[in-house]
C-alpha cells in the first residue's frame, strides 16, 4: 500500500534538489482539481478512473460509519444514497434521516440493497434520493436513526463541505454548466489567466510530447486509450518560467499519478519530490491523486492503499527555498498500512514518518 519510491542516498538526494532549485526562483502555483481524492472539511470525495464518484461523510464510532452519495460518469446517471454498516439493519426497521432538526427521509430496511461482501445497502429511488441530497446541501447536521441487533442508535454528521464536494464532482464528471450538475448548474467558471486547461493530450505543451509520445516514454502507458480530461495545470510562476503539472501515466481503480514539470524558455525540466523511506532518504518522480494549495504552496498527494480511503501513504511537499532557488520540500508524510474501516480524517492517529517524532522544527 505504500508507493515504491527511488531511494537515494540523502547527498544525492540534496544534490537532486538543488539541481532543480536553481531552475526556478519563485513558485506561486494555482489550484487544479487534477485529483480523484479530494478531502473538503468534513466531507470526502473519492472518483475511479472510471470516474465513477461517492461523496462520503464518515463517524468511524457508530456500526454506521459511512454515509454516501455514489454517482457514475454517464449523462443523467442516476444518485444513489448508500450506507456502509458494521451490523445488518434489523428487519422491520426504518432509517430515518434528519436534517437541521426536521427529518428529510425515512427508509424501511427492506427497501435497501444490500451487498454483503461490502456491509452496503444502497437505496436509488431518485426522487427521494434528490430531495435528501438538496438538504444536505442546504444543511449544517444530519442525524440518522437506525436500529440493529445491538439496538436503536441515532448518529450525527456534520455536513460542512457537502456543496465543493458536489462541485469537485461534477467538476471531475465534466458536469460544470450542464443541466445534470449536482451543484455547478449553469454556465462554467472561467479559468484564471494564468491557468491553462490540460484536458486533452493536444493541448500538452509541445515540449512535454516526448514523454507521451512513442512507446517507452515515461507517460505514455495509460492503459491503451488516453484519458479525457487527461486531467493538468500549467501556471505562471514568474515571467519566465511556467509550472506544468499533468496525469502521467495508467491510474490504478482510486490512485492516478501526477508529474510536475518546471518549463523555462520552452524547455521542460521534471521536478522530483523528496520522501522518507524505511531506509532513509528517497524520491519519487510522482504524486498520486494530486491536488494544488495556493495559500499553503503545498502540493499533497494521497496514494490510497483501497478505494475507501482509510488506508495508504499521505505526503504533502511546500514549494519554497532550496539552495539558491525554490523547490519541493517534504513538508510531512503519514502512513497508515493496516485497512481497518476506520477514518481518522485529521491524520493524527497515522504514523509520522516525516518530520521524525524527535524534530520540533
Amino acid at each position: 500500500m505504500r508507493q515504491q519510491p527511488i531511494q537515494l542516498p540523502f547527498g544525492a538526494l540534496a544534490g537532486l534538489c538543488l539541481a532543480v532549485a536553481g531552475l526556478v526562483a519563485a513558485a506561486m502555483p494555482v489550484p487544479a482539481d487534477a485529483s480523484q481524492f479530494k478531502r473538503i472539511r468534513d466531507v470526502n470525495v473519492s472518483c475511479t478512473n472510471a470516474l465513477r464518484c461517492d461523496m462520503f461523510i464518515t463517524n468511524a464510532r457508530v456500526t454506521l460509519f459511512t454515509v454516501g452519495f455514489r454517482r457514475a460518469a454517464a449523462f443523467d446517471a442516476p444518485v444513489a444514497l448508500y450506507l456502509t454498516m458494521r451490523e445488518p439493519l434489523a428487519a422491520g426497521s426504518e432509517v430515518r434521516f434528519v436534517i437541521d432538526g426536521a427529518e428529510v427521509l425515512s427508509v424501511p430496511s427492506s427497501a435497501f440493497s444490500y451487498r454483503a461482501a461490502m456491509s452496503e445497502y444502497s437505496y436509488a429511488d431518485q426522487d427521494e434520493v434528490r430531495a435528501l441530497f438538496a438538504a444536505t446541501k442546504a444543511g449544517e447536521r444530519l442525524q440518522v436513526t437506525f436500529r440493529t441487533r445491538s439496538g436503536q442508535t441515532t448518529a450525527p454528521y456534520s455536513l460542512s463541505g457537502v456543496v465543493a464536494g458536489a462541485i469537485f464532482m461534477d467538476e471531475v464528471q465534466g458536469r460544470v454548466g450542464r443541466e445534470d450538475a449536482l451543484a455547478a448548474i449553469g454556465a462554467a467558471p472561467a479559468a484564471p489567466e494564468d491557468e491553462g486547461d490540460m484536458a486533452a493530450l493536444d493541448a500538452v505543451p509541445a515540449g512535454l510530447r516526448r514523454f507521451y509520445d512513442g512507446a517507452g516514454a515515461p507517460c505514455a502507458d495509460f492503459d491503451g486509450s488516453v484519458p479525457d480530461p487527461l486531467g493538468g495545470f500549467s501556471a505562471d510562476i514568474d515571467d519566465e518560467v511556467r509550472l506544468v503539472g499533468l496525469r502521467c501515466g495508467s491510474a490504478g481503480a482510486y490512485n492516478a499519478p501526477f508529474a510536475f514539470w518546471a518549463e523555462i524558455d520552452g524547455t521542460h525540466y521534471r521536478l522530483p519530490l523528496p520522501v522518507m523511506t524505511d531506509e532513509g532518504p528517497g524520491a519519487v518522480m510522482v504524486a498520486w491523486n494530486a491536488q494544488w494549495d495556493a495559500e499553503a504552496r503545498q502540493v499533497s498527494s494521497f496514494f490510497k492503499g483501497r478505494g475507501i480511503g482509510d488506508c495508504g501513504t499521505v505526503a504533502n511537499w511546500s514549494i519554497g527555498e532550496v539552495g539558491f532557488g525554490y523547490g519541493f520540500v517534504l513538508a510531512e508524510m503519514r502512513v497508515k498500512d493496516e485497512c481497518d474501516g476506520v477514518f481518522d480524517e485529521t491524520l493524527e492517529s497515522w504514523e509520522r514518518i516525516w518530520p521524525s517524532a524527535g524534530d520540533k522544527s
